[in-house]
């Protein structure tokens, strides 16, 4: 049974890898939901505006920090990302940021 337990939204979120920004995320939206003992984390986002263009892809593996909700989305590999800069993820955990 998949139980909805949380979503949140965030206008703009920042992206970092290693520690170090890489850009921003805008229309970020969250979903924590319960699957076979286990929580899972996915989300949109409207459009990723990277610094540099290496990252202006799919399949990496980064940290999003929602600063209006205080919370970082850990090791959130971006599923999908189209030519206009939407897209998918997926969190492994969800960490409290004050």
């Amino acid at each position: 049974m998949i139980r909805i337990e949380r979503t949140c939204a965030s206008f703009r979120a920042s992206v970092i890898v290693d520690g170090t920004e890489i850009g921003v995320m805008e229309g970020v939206y969250l979903t924590q939901w319960f699957l076979k003992n286990r929580y899972h984390f996915t989300g949109t986002f409207i459009r990723f505006m990277p610094s540099d263009e290496k990252f202006n892809r799919s399949g990496i593996t980064v940290d999003i920090l929602l600063h209006d909700q205080n919370i970082i989305l850990k090791d959130a590999l971006i599923d999908w990302l189209s030519e206009t800069g939407r897209g998918t993820f997926r969190a492994r955990r969800i960490e409290s940021h004050i």
